[in-house]
């Protein structure tokens, strides 16, 4: 029932009619309902066409009416993060179609029919206030939606006190009106500069949980390791463990140590902080870290999986502080093949707390203060990242070039964006823990355990044809076959660098894959190139390392069986998988915030830019230095019809034959800002004209 007017028929009673009457003529449906005489017959004959369309009910013949055979079933909107489904009272989930103004918790009435529903009309919208932004069209307003899966415009009712033109505000939907959802506004998000606004903002719209029960707050609160904590472990106290980390970080899950052995070849040790000590399973604060599924990181805040006490304080691997460890060992070949592995629990105590900076410049120049051990360890590890990074090639893993940017802040206000670069000391830790990941899955695997995989499946046939299509549509030579990542590192290797940045195809193949996932059955990591692979090395801020951690614990300690099942772990790694895409989702849209915050400032200004995607309404243009994508849309092209042709990947001029092209380099406009959504539109830079000598004219001689 609409929310305006209450006499308006309700779908509901006409499916009763037809259900106890079968099919039935307008007059037989009218008598029947008691309604539909008079200026009331508009009214129902409305509704009659809103169900045919619907396809909840059918004609026969001219004039009868009656009940579809697809099933009427009630359930529970769901977003999983990437499209809408609902719930269904019998159990029953499924991809929910045609749900526009619908969003996750609200109630509704679906047709089902082939394991698709189709939404037919809200029951009761969801009690979570839609955050968004407040806009005024006069004596107007409605709500920018910043919701995921949510992109609806929700007109406003009642008063806004209080209320100005962009705030972030929170709505209670009220119901929806002719498709259109209505609302009151509820509260104002305060804020006390741009970069607060933002993520304030987006952690509410995105439902990231931020807020801390009580009782986790009671079940954290053990300052230091106590004595009863280090009984039974391995003392490595007086090893010269160290961790990496950027200089803004507080949570240090890791720490290395490398040193030779007699025969050739290292011993690395993998030390990763001990949280299954802290978090048992089945408790309040392991519930909540379940809810959270992983930390996020924003630019002004972490929301972190553990409460502090834990992530920042007894868990985080500080310098010259007693901390509980699970230790990785591994021992290595002069080529830095894996020959052995093992796992243990251990007290440990980081003699240094080392940034990335650091490091490198210690690499370059080896000059340092830091103690002989120290450097002794860099340097093996140094030597052991070069012969992993070999086998790394040889086995045919992806590894491209990031061109991510970090934005810069002073006093809560974006002011720049910087390059993010990937130094040989990032290197010497990702691939460390990449082969601390790699022992874990072999060792739960060889123990016959259950396993939280990392997985990563080949690319769909699919879009492995639409990449074949890009490459020879630019004259660009494609394999007969994708079988391994290694065919797809090559595409970039081979490919001649005269028109596109190599850049370019990297971004087309990271596109081409699927996303990685958490799963306990193993289907292998196609983008590492590894037969099986596993999270083990940030139990702080991952929930499914916490898990493998646990298993890893049940087999030391010679456990029959493990305490969770497969199903269990199967639904925890759905869960996971989506609050991992939550996390992304909700740090790339204050990116574009703050991106699109620094632009709005420069609105009319040119840029360069290189064009990343081609569609048939326009291109998107990656603006040069910022790193934000903007859409120049076709009608913004000039003044010739450019029309889509497929096989080239092109927008063809009708009468110049110009192309916009994929990699192409152009000159734009940034024409509109949309700050709170992330979106800038562009136009084409006019072209300057060529100014020549102007020729003077000659009088005629009379």
């Amino acid at each position: 029932m609409s929310v305006n007017d209450a006499r308006e028929p309700q779908a509901a009673r006409v499916r009763e009619a037809l259900g106890e009457i079968g099919p039935a003529s307008w007059g037989e449906l009218v008598n029947h309902l008691g309604e539909g005489r008079g200026k009331g017959g508009n009214r129902l004959r409305r509704l009659l066409n809103r169900m045919l369309e619907g396809g909840e009910i059918v004609r026969e013949g001219r004039n009868r009416y009656r009940l579809s055979n697809a099933k009427y079933e009630s359930g529970i909107v769901e977003w999983s993060g990437s499209q809408l489904g609902v719930s269904l009272k019998s159990g029953d989930s499924m991809v929910l179609e045609s749900a526009s103004g619908v969003r996750d918790g609200d109630t509704v009435h679906v047709l089902v029919d082939d394991g698709i529903a189709q939404f037919v009309e809200l029951i009761k919208p969801s009690a979570t206030p839609v955050v968004g932004t407040f806009q005024r069209d006069g004596t107007h307003a409605h709500l920018e939606s910043l919701v995921p899966g949510y992109s609806e415009r929700v007109e406003l009712i009642g008063s806004f006190p209080g209320c100005r033109e962009g705030d972030v505000v929170e709505v209670q939907i009220l119901g929806i009106e002719r498709g259109r959802p209505q609302g009151r506004v509820k509260a104002v998000i305060q804020h006390e500069n741009e970069v607060e606004r933002a993520c304030t903002a987006i952690i509410r719209a995105h439902r990231v949980p931020h807020e801390w029960p009580s009782v986790v707050a009671e079940e954290s609160v053990q300052k230091s390791v106590l004595e009863v904590d280090r009984k039974d472990r391995v003392d490595l106290r007086d090893t010269a463990f160290v961790t990496i980390d950027g200089e803004d970080a507080r949570d240090f899950d890791d720490a290395l140590y490398a040193e030779p052995r007699a025969r050739g070849g290292w011993r690395l040790l993998v030390a990763i902080a001990d949280v299954a000590h802290y978090v048992r399973s089945g408790s309040a604060l392991d519930q909540e870290a379940v809810a959270r599924g992983n930390s996020v990181y924003f630019p002004d805040r972490v929301i972190p999986m553990l409460p502090e006490s834990l992530s920042n304080n007894l868990c985080s691997l500080r310098p010259n502080e007693d901390r509980l460890a699970m230790i990785c060992e591994l021992t290595l070949t002069r080529s830095a093949n894996v020959t052995t592995f093992s796992f243990y629990e251990a007290v440990i105590r980081s003699h240094s707390r080392l940034t990335y900076t650091e490091v490198d410049q210690y690499l370059k120049s080896r000059e340092t203060n830091l103690p002989d051990a120290i450097c002794a360890s860099l340097q093996h590890l140094y030597s052991i990242y070069q012969g992993l990074r070999v086998r790394r090639s040889d086995r045919g893993a992806l590894d491209f070039e990031s061109r991510e940017g970090r934005i810069e802040i002073r006093q809560g206000s974006p002011v720049g964006v910087v390059p993010i670069e990937r130094t040989e000391a990032h290197l010497i830790v990702e691939e460390a823990m990449i082969a601390a990941n790699v022992a874990a899955a072999n060792y739960l695997q060889s123990q016959e355990s259950l396993v939280m995989y990392r997985v990563h499946e080949p690319p769909q046939r699919e879009k492995i044809e639409q990449l074949r299509n890009i490459f020879q549509s630019v004259g660009q030579r494609f394999p007969g076959g994708i079988r391994s990542p290694r065919d797809l590192q090559r595409l970039v290797e081979t490919t001649p660098k005269t028109r596109i940045e190599p850049w370019i195809w990297e971004l087309l193949i990271l596109r081409t894959l699927q996303q990685a996932r958490y799963f306990p059955g193993n289907k292998g990591h196609f983008g590492l190139a590894l037969s099986s692979y596993a999270h083990f090395t940030s139990p702080i801020r991952r929930y499914a390392d916490l898990i493998n951690h646990r298993l890893i614990k049940a087999r030391l300690r010679k456990a029959r069986r493990s305490a969770v099942g497969y199903e269990e772990l199967e639904d925890i790694g759905a869960h996971i998988s989506m609050t991992e895409r939550r996390a992304e989702n909700a740090t790339r849209a204050v990116d574009a915030w703050l991106k699109c915050s620094l632009l709005e400032e420069r609105v009319g200004e040119a840029f360069g830019g290189t064009i990343v995607t081609v569609t048939e309404f326009g291109v998107f243009v990656e603006l040069d230095d910022i790193h934000v994508q903007g859409l120049l849309h076709v009608s913004r092209l000039g003044s010739d019809y450019y029309k889509w042709v497929p096989n080239l990947m092109s927008l063809v001029g009708a009468r110049s034959g110009h192309r916009f092209s994929l990699g192409q380099r152009l000159r734009v406009v940034v024409e509109d800002v949309s700050v709170e959504l992330g979106r800038v539109n562009l136009r084409a830079e006019a072209p300057k004209r060529k100014q020549g000598v102007r020729r003077r004219r000659r009088k005629k001689v009379i």
